[in-house]
């Protein structure tokens, strides 16, 4: 045996030097080239060499392959040794002898049909000049693109152009882009992904290299640039940059556009019939937005002056088969049950980087994946639920997706898990990473349970019963923390964080309360006026002058309101400390000159305010954020005709019986608590039970509709009201920054309101007024629309609302409003 291994040893070493002077002698000046094989050998041989040095098996399959088949053998990921070569920097005159040794292999064999083994792809769709460029190697792409002669390489142009640039080494892929003007297909595939993905470099250099091809490849490009967005549904690059909320990608991609071009137009509507505006506007994309208005998509508002004629479908509601009624959330609930929601992460934004939704210790998860003798790589989900088993409710999530992520993007959401129990104080929500295979075929595998955590639901501090202030959670939600362990050892292996919101059933219910607002609509069929804050909200006298201003959220401004004939008055309402529901809008009461919020104030406090002896404040309601700020001035103050405050219940017996109400619900979110300086406020159930008992109890058959910008307080009254009484969700749409991430988008509204069953979206009228379609696009879902903001004060936008089928306009200006609508009709 001994004599045989030196045997094998020799021979092994006569090999290696015959291979090595062949290879000499062919890179030699004048030196004859040997036969390809020879080269494909040595190229084996040095790599198998290499690799063992460095003890990497990666091309240990050479050392086992038959000279002659070198270039067209693969191994289990369906690459050969020319997917390898193409990778390595110092394996390009390697790459080039084994190409040519394949070229002439196919020359000789003749009528032998297979593509160039350059141009195969290995089993995830990547071919030689696809991994040259993620690898950077800029050598190997000018050969394969320039010099291998392989047509069947341009396939792999758009993958190889793409993977360079987000490896971020798209200056060794010049000759890559260069090339792809030689194909206008491919250019415009190439285009469309930088444009969806925000590739603004890739962009900018393939637009720079058709121009520099000429204008006959510029007219080809645009060409197969509209053929593919008529092939997409009419999404033109710029339709792709705004759906993806990209401002600095939309100005790219304008700059870059020619008019000629259905694909780079700013005002070209998709199949659908909305532009790149429209979409940046849905989806709440505000810079998007602004970016496309300043390259020339403003729009003359009179323009859509015609659309309610030319559409009238927008004015029509959804047909039922097409668009079902959405249920109220408490509709499913047991009578006496409380509703649990659960989401992963936290709804603020801000929170996000500090607590992310999952954080694994990759160290600790391998060794435990190792004793189940499980690779790291295995797919693995979260599974978030309050009961064992296949068959419970629970929340699923992706572990790959979740993992190096902050949560949800600022204008995305999903709902979330949906728990009723009688004993929300005994929930206990179980957290386990489960093996991905298993959940699949379950009940026919047992589940594998990686790690898993617990967190208990914690009682609200101090109790609800107390009637005190109880320290104020991000959203009016508990975030919670577990930590994940493994079953056998309790070893950490990561954390997760979950949001859970708590919904108890209301005991106050009493029947016969329709939705009296929902039957106005139906019968008006036009679009109704409602008085903000009464006749209008308090501003300074300059903006109106020669106006006469009633205090707002007065019963004397909302009397005067509705004998202008409004369908309904919006007004803001708080607690006073004793639980008392009081008409006011600031969280802090400037009249007592101190940082005095409303809910530190009793009534009879409240009472003895004097407005004449105060201060302006600053607060955020149901008024335009965008516009530019004016001097402030405060509300019911010496510049009014001032009135006294008043409580919900006395506005009930001051108004009229058919003069609806407008209840905006006013519950701190947590920026706006943070801009106060609010580290308290009721716990979320308390409070929005202690104004039900006031509308139950004096309601009767007046027509009521609650909103609110807080969304877990929109949740808590279509669970606890049950559909008595119609609840809208008040959102910024994008026009400002909110923390929480249910609130900046039409889009994130409409779906919300969709799943919890509201009667609609009362919307900023911005994006309304720039996107005529967003209206059509609510009103699709089943949803009323309603809009507030300044430009509800100017008579030709209210008439266009008319037109694009908004069902209420909330406005300063209520006879202005009145006789645009009464003019239009």
């Amino acid at each position: 045996q001994q004599q045989q291994q030196q045997q094998q040893q020799q021979q092994q070493q006569q090999q290696d030097t015959a291979a090595e002077a062949a290879a000499e002698a062919a890179a030699a000046p004048g030196g004859v080239a040997a036969d390809p094989t020879v080269w494909s050998a040595e190229y084996g041989l040095e790599r198998v060499k290499a690799d063992r040095a460095r003890r990497r098996r990666a091309d240990a399959w050479l050392d086992t392959v038959h000279v002659a088949a070198l270039t067209t053998a693969s191994d289990m990921h369906g690459r050969t040794a020319l997917h390898y070569a193409a990778q390595r920097a110092g394996d390009v005159a390697w790459l080039r002898r084994m190409h040519l040794a394949d070229v002439d292999a196919l020359r000789r064999a003749g009528g032998v049909s297979r593509q160039p083994t350059l141009a195969a792809r290995d089993v995830c769709g990547d071919s030689a000049l696809t991994l040259a460029a993620r690898a950077g190697n800029g050598e190997a792409m000018r050969f394969i693109v320039e010099d291998s002669g392989v047509d069947a390489a341009a396939g792999s142009l758009a993958d190889a152009a793409a993977a360079a640039f987000v490896a971020g080494r798209g200056g060794e892929a010049e000759a890559v882009v260069r090339r792809l003007a030689a194909f206008p297909d491919k250019a415009a595939e190439v285009m469309r992904m930088a444009a969806f993905y925000g590739l603004d470099a890739l962009f900018g250099a393939v637009a720079a290299a058709l121009k520099a091809a000429g204008p006959r490849a510029q007219m080809n490009a645009e060409v197969a640039l509209d053929q593919s967005a008529r092939a997409a549904g009419g999404a033109t690059l710029v339709h792709l940059a705004a759906l993806g909320g990209r401002a600095d990608t939309t100005r790219t991609v304008l700059e870059h556009g020619v008019q000629r071009a259905r694909a780079f137009g700013a005002h070209t509507r998709d199949a659908a019939g909305l532009t790149a505006l429209d979409i940046a506007n849905y989806f709440g994309f505000r810079a998007c937005g602004d970016e496309l208005l300043e390259f020339s998509a403003k729009r003359d508002p009179l323009e859509y002056a015609g659309l309610h004629a030319e559409h009238p479908a927008l004015r029509a509601p959804p047909p039922p088969a097409a668009v079902p009624p959405p249920a109220a959330i408490g509709a499913a609930a047991p009578p006496g049950a409380a509703a649990v929601l659960v989401t992963l992460g936290a709804s603020d934004v801000r929170r996000g980087a500090r607590e992310p939704p999952l954080a694994l210790r990759d160290e600790a998860l391998a060794a435990v994946l190792a004793a189940a003798g499980l690779s790291r790589a295995t797919p693995l989900l979260l599974r978030v639920a309050a009961g064992a088993g296949a068959g419970a409710a629970c929340l699923l999530a992706d572990v790959d997706g979740l993992l190096g992520a902050a949560g949800p993007a600022a204008n995305e959401w999903q709902a979330p898990l949906v728990l009723h129990t009688a004993r929300p104080d005994q929930v206990v929500l179980q957290l386990e990473l489960v093996v991905l295979a298993d959940h699949v075929l379950a009940p026919h595998a047992a589940p594998r349970v990686v790690a898993r955590g617990a967190v208990a639901l914690p009682l609200p501090l101090p109790p609800a019963e107390a009637g005190l202030p109880a320290p104020l959670g991000a959203a009016g939600a508990s975030v919670l923390r577990a930590v994940l362990q493994a079953p056998a050892t309790g070893a950490a292996v990561g954390e997760a964080t979950v949001e859970a919101v708590v919904a108890t059933a209301y005991a106050g219910r009493t029947a016969g309360h329709a939705d009296g607002h929902a039957r106005a609509w139906a019968r008006a069929g036009r679009t109704l006026v409602y008085g903000h804050r009464g006749s209008g909200m308090n501003c300074p006298p300059e903006q109106r002058p020669g106006r006469l201003q009633l205090g707002e959220n007065t019963a004397l401004s909302m009397l005067h309101a509705a004998r202008d004939g409004v369908a309904a008055v919006e007004f803001d309402v708080q607690l006073t400390r004793d639980l008392v529901p009081v008409v006011y809008h600031d969280w802090i009461v400037a009249e007592t000159r101190l940082e005095t919020p409303v809910s530190s104030l009793a009534l009879a406090q409240f009472r003895a305010l004097n407005p004449r002896n105060c201060a302006p404040r600053a607060s955020r309601s149901c008024s335009d954020l965008a516009a530019p700020p004016a001097p402030p001035i405060l509300a019911n103050s010496a510049a009014t005709v001032q009135a006294p405050f008043a409580t919900l219940h006395e506005l009930f017996g001051a108004l009229p019986a058919a003069t609806g109400f407008d209840i905006e619900v006013k519950y701190p979110m947590p920026d706006e608590a943070d801009a106060v300086a609010m580290s308290t406020s009721f716990e979320i159930n308390l409070f929005v039970d202690r104004i039900l008992d006031v509308v139950y109890a004096a309601a009767a058959s007046r027509p009521i509709v609650f909103t609110s910008f807080h969304p877990d307080i929109c949740l808590l009254l279509a669970h606890k009201t049950r559909g008595d009484f119609p609840v809208m969700l008040l959102t910024d749409a994008g026009m400002s920054a909110m923390a929480d991430r249910r609130c900046n988008s039409v889009d994130v509204a409409v779906r919300l309101c969709r799943w919890a069953g509201l009667a609609g979206v009362v919307s900023h009228v911005g994006p309304i007024a720039q996107s005529p379609r967003v209206a059509a696009l609510v009103r699709r879902h089943g949803l009323a629309l309603a809009t507030y903001g300044d430009l509800n004060n100017l008579p030709e936008h209210v008439q266009l609302q008319q037109a694009y089928g908004v069902d209420v306009v909330i406005a300063d200006d209520v006879r202005g409003a009145l006789a645009a609508v009464a003019a239009a009709e």
